[in-house]
């Protein structure tokens, strides 16, 4: 423990009570780097590992991490902010980065033995997954025997162990999570996407691996009052938030970011634009004012609204409450959808750009490709689902158990 703490000296106090702020602030002196190297991460297909390097060097890697680990166990607000400020430069390298520090979150709700297994010899491990139940984990001791194929693990070219789900024993009343090392684990190289190309979401294969139960933990409805083993470790409220609103939220604030990226973007386009139309400054369209003055305010409303539930759920969180039915499924749909309205957003600047905005040269296309990507994972797309979800509880009935999102 000692080697962890000393090792984190060089990026900051950790007794320092505006970290936070300086975390941020590190994150926001980043945007210009990141988004020079935005287009080469595109087409490598995975965010630099200099960038990486730089996340690490910040401190920023270490945000949610326990501080008995060496970490800054920030607040998930604080968090937010830094994944919305990578996400206004290249939303990839945002979801890269995001995805990273939801799984450290999600370790720390780990026995803590698993935990020790990551960051016992080296605190700066990342972890990729996907959780989606894939795999086959069969019984054997005390333990499964975990084999199988995931696609969508992002981050998985930076990462060095794996949060991989599968039903035990196929009993999908029994969806786990389980800890996987990386040396166990084969990338496979399929990842040919339309957008969010630099998260680098290839598949990852599990030929066969032994997981001791310690390294697993149960997943989805029904773990809302769940006493996860980090618990005892890590007494940290925030824990105690269910795992899947923490999760739609490190999604969706990518999209919220990107948008933010949109604005800057399409504003320095136009700014400079003739209409071959009119013959007037396109910065003059009625048009063109209406969608950028709806794309900001909407940003600004959704950074507003994603605080304000981090916080919220933060504060139920150290007074010891859980959260309902109806209010689980109104932070969801809040989260969810704003992912859907960034892309509804986007949708109208990427129309008022014009034909330039196709250009490979343009970083509007790739900025409006990677939010629409964003919107099709079920992070965000089942925003529907939990609107209906509100619709049922205001009619007095349980809505229907979904099994993730």
């Amino acid at each position: 423990m000692a080697t962890a703490i000393a090792d984190l000296s060089r990026h900051a106090d950790m007794n320092n009570p505006n970290i936070g702020a300086e975390l941020i602030a590190r994150a926001q002196a980043m945007v210009p780097t990141l988004r020079e190297r935005a287009a080469d991460d595109d087409k490598a297909g995975f965010t630099s590992k200099q960038s990486f390097k730089e996340f690490k060097e910040a401190g920023i890697t270490r945000v949610l991490q326990p501080r008995r680990w060496g970490g800054f166990e920030q607040p998930l607000s604080v968090f937010a902010q830094i994944a919305v400020a990578i996400g206004t430069a290249d939303q990839s390298a945002s979801w890269s980065y995001g995805i990273t520090q939801g799984h450290a979150h999600h370790l720390s709700m780990f026995d803590d033995r698993a935990q020790r297994d990551v960051w016992g010899d080296n605190p700066e491990v990342l972890i990729a997954s996907p959780y989606n139940p894939y795999g086959k984990a069969v019984t054997k001791g005390d333990g499964y025997v975990l084999s199988g194929q995931w696609p969508f693990s992002s981050a998985c070219d930076h990462s060095e162990w794996f949060l991989l789900g599968a039903f035990a024993d196929g009993d999908e009343s029994k969806f786990l999570t389980l800890l996987v090392p990386g040396k166990d684990v084969e990338i496979i190289d399929d990842w040919d996407v339309f957008g969010l190309k630099a998260t680098g979401s290839k598949s990852v294969r599990v030929k066969e691996s032994y997981i001791p139960k310690y390294r697993t933990v149960p997943f989805g409805p029904g773990t809302e009052d769940f006493e996860f083993p980090g618990f005892a470790a890590n007494p940290n409220p925030s824990l105690r938030i269910p795992y899947i609103l923490v999760f739609n939220r490190l999604v969706t604030g990518t999209s919220i970011g990107g948008l933010g990226g949109m604005i800057d973007a399409v504003t320095e386009y136009l700014l400079p634009k003739m209409s071959v139309i009119t013959g007037k400054p396109v910065s003059e369209h009625p048009d063109t004012l209406l969608a950028l003055g709806e794309a900001k305010a909407t940003f600004e409303e959704l950074v507003i609204l994603a605080l304000h539930d981090l916080d919220t759920l933060e504060a139920l969180a150290k007074a010891g409450k859980i959260p309902d039915e109806a209010e689980i499924n109104l932070y969801r749909y809040r989260a969810q959808s704003a992912g859907e309205r960034a892309a509804q957003a986007a949708r109208r600047l990427f129309e008022e750009s014009g034909g330039g905005a196709l250009y490979a040269k343009s970083p509007i296309g790739r900025i409006f490709r990677n939010i629409m990507a964003a919107r099709n994972h079920p992070a965000t797309n089942m925003f529907r689902d939990s609107a209906r979800a509100i619709g049922t509880n205001l009619f007095g009935r349980a809505a229907e158990t979904r099994r993730r999102f």
